[in-house]
């Protein structure tokens, strides 16, 4: 039986499916939180195992011109917009949609937003607000041409759950909205689960070298140190170098490096620190290579299957077993490792990858504490390493669902691997990863900082030509997230060199599409900086070349400065290459006479700055010749600032 109390947004009228006649199920929606609130109680004489708690509601409205922001649980699931009734969009992986019976069902991770133009308030979104112990999917069916939505639900993932006689079951409580712009909505959704779950945002967003992308797991120890060495004499602005996969003997034995590192990860730290650079490190401290002597030593750390085998998963890293975080003698294991990483090596910096493996379904595994969900033993694997880790340093999160890491991790990838290759259908290349993680710009700075995975410049080594190239660089740009280098940098040209430093530091600020409806992923971008600023960001994500109206991307009375090109923008539109970015300074009216554009940074780093008596002074204190644009007198011209010269402008 159920209860239920208050018409939902859109009228929805949602009731449980397959609810046993024991089993109450209360449904509350307080119209001024805008909450669904959910709570289940068994009052009949036997334990009852959902399984799955779903709840359907009868739909049947127009979906001409209709859309939907997608999500995906992890950060290869597919997010995107989907546009009804045309064709899907090639590339992904496919998961966030199933055909059957003559119908089209969509499904979205945790949040949706839903948008149907027939309706009186277009927009409804649906989220679950609390994401550490059970996964939540939102599902809606269309007919096969997708004229009409016939079909709405919401489903529970509640395997591990046993309730018994008597016990009630309070579900995570669900947001549901109706309104009209989407973004707002979506970023309304984030702010209440940051609140909810207490999410760790830095005070900063931090910068990087990774070893990751030239080297791979083929990086040695001279080839950080060549890296770091050519890092402190040009004084490069990133803070961290982060070691990735490739120092350790096995997945697994993470306090055992292999011979490539022959001086040891702690000696190494040290190194790092003397060049004036914080020290990093990749782990995946959730799984165990079959050949590794930590698994050999400790049979009993892992997954078992339930016929009492151990679990393994096949992983790039190999064939691994999955650390069961419920158990005691693993937990303290992980302590140990996470402790002398962090506090005995000094590494302050923790990227965690292949996180995903760890929320493992009780269907397919046995925990040993009962009652845990897939979620919720990721969730406690990451609370043992931020208590072990410390307050202070830094967790990136890898691989990894998003829900149960909301406020253990500093930061999140939210797209997938980038790679030197501008496209590989749902693998590693610059188009998925950035029409990934760009659908996920509405996370950063409330949840944690986006990580959009690493900037890769060079000329050689790579299938990347310039306008991919700029195509990353305004990918990472406008998502505001972390800017992380991963190229061997004493191989960089001059010229590629320059192009990556102008996006140190980031702005910290995550753009919002300019139109959230345009499917599979907007191509226009615009962050608000404060003080009448913005970078505005326009990908071509085409294979042929592009026009962009600049009245859609600059409005009237501001002034435009591309920052790859290093000029002020024209009044004409705009022609982009295949596959290529731009970046645009944007200043609205202010007072003159000002800076109002810099090749140099996109937050004008290294650029002094002070306005005395209607005249301004700067100097370029980088290492490197710059263009910046200045608008005094009622016009605006660009001047070449060598390093370290100073000029006036009245």
């Amino acid at each position: 039986m159920d209860q239920s109390t208050t018409v939902l947004p859109w009228g929805l009228e949602l009731a449980p499916t397959d609810l046993p006649e024991a089993i109450a199920l209360t449904r509350v929606f307080d119209p001024v939180s805008s909450r669904l609130s959910l709570t289940a109680e068994n009052g009949g004489d036997t334990p009852w195992q959902p399984g799955e708690l779903r709840l359907t509601a009868e739909f049947d409205a127009p979906a001409v011109d209709g859309f939907a922001w997608i999500q995906g649980r992890y950060m290869q699931m597919d997010a995107l917009v989907r546009a009804f009734g045309t064709d899907l969009p090639e590339g992904y992986d496919g998961r966030y949609v199933r055909e059957r019976d003559g119908t089209r069902t969509y499904i979205s991770r945790e949040m949706v937003a839903l948008s149907l133009p027939a309706k009186a308030t277009p927009t409804v979104l649906i989220g679950s607000l609390r994401q550490d112990r059970f996964f939540f999917d939102i599902e809606f069916t269309l007919a096969a041409d997708e004229s009409r939505i016939t079909g709405l639900a919401l489903a529970f993932d509640l395997r591990g759950i046993e309730l018994a006689p008597g016990e009630t079951l309070e579900l995570p409580p669900l947001l549901v909205l109706e309104g009209r712009a989407v973004s707002g909505l979506i970023e309304r959704y984030a702010d209440e689960v940051a609140r909810e779950m207490n999410a760790r945002v830095p005070a900063h967003v931090p910068t990087g070298w990774c070893s990751w992308y030239y080297f791979y797991n083929r990086v040695t120890e001279v080839d950080v140190l060549r890296n770091l060495e050519e890092m402190q004499a040009a004084t490069h602005p990133a803070e961290y170098v982060q070691i990735d996969d490739g120092y350790q003997s096995h997945t697994g034995d993470w306090l055992v490096p292999n011979e490539k590192f022959p001086t040891g990860m702690k000696a190494l730290a040290t190194r790092i620190r003397e060049a004036g650079y914080r020290p990093g490190i990749w782990l995946a401290p959730l799984l165990l290579h079959e050949d590794s002597q930590t698994l050999r030593d400790n049979p009993g750390f892992v997954l078992r299957d339930h016929d009492g085998g151990a679990r393994f998963v096949e992983t790039w890293l190999g064939r691994c077993a999955v650390l069961d975080c419920t158990n005691a003698e693993a937990a303290s294991w992980l302590r140990n490792v996470i402790g002398t990483v962090v506090h005995e090596w000094g590494y302050e910096y923790l990227k965690l990858d292949a996180l995903a493996y760890a929320a493992a379904s009780p269907g397919e595994v046995r925990y040993e504490s009962p009652g845990t969900t897939a979620p919720a033993n990721l969730r406690r694997g990451l609370e043992i390493i931020r208590e072990a880790a410390g307050d202070e340093a830094f967790i990136l999160g890898c691989t990894a669902h998003f829900g149960p890491a909301i406020g253990l991790v500093d930061a999140m990838r939210v797209g997938p691997d980038v790679k030197e290759i501008w496209a590989d259908g749902p693998n590693p290349s610059v188009r998925h990863a950035m029409r990934l993680s760009l659908m996920r710009n509405w996370m950063h700075g409330r949840w944690w900082a986006n990580d959009p995975d690493c900037l890769i410049v060079r000329d050689s080594d790579t299938s990347l030509d310039e306008a991919e190239v700029r195509f990353l660089a305004t990918g990472i740009a406008i998502s505001g997230g972390m800017v992380v280098a991963s190229d061997d940098l004493p191989k960089l040209s001059p010229g590629r060199r320059d192009l990556a430093l102008a996006l140190f530091p980031p702005t910290g600020v995550a753009a919002r599409p300019l139109d959230a409806t345009e499917a599979p992923v907007p191509s226009t971008w615009r962050a608000d900086l404060g003080e009448g600023r913005f970078l505005v960001g326009a990908l071509n994500w085409t294979d042929s070349p592009r026009w962009i109206v600049r009245d859609e991307l600059v409005d009237p009375g501001e002034v435009a400065f591309d920052v790859f090109n290093a000029r002020l923008l024209g009044m004409g539109d705009l022609l982009l290459r295949p596959h290529e970015g731009l970046v645009l300074q944007i200043a609205g009216r202010g007072v003159t006479p000002r800076v109002v554009g810099d090749s140099g940074s996109i937050t004008y780093s290294g650029l002094y700055q002070r306005q005395v008596s209607g005249r301004v002074q700067v100097r370029n204190d980088s290492d490197r010749p710059r263009v910046i644009a200045i608008e005094a007198r009622g016009r605006t011209f660009e001047v070449d600032l060598a390093p370290g010269e100073m000029r006036w402008f009245d």
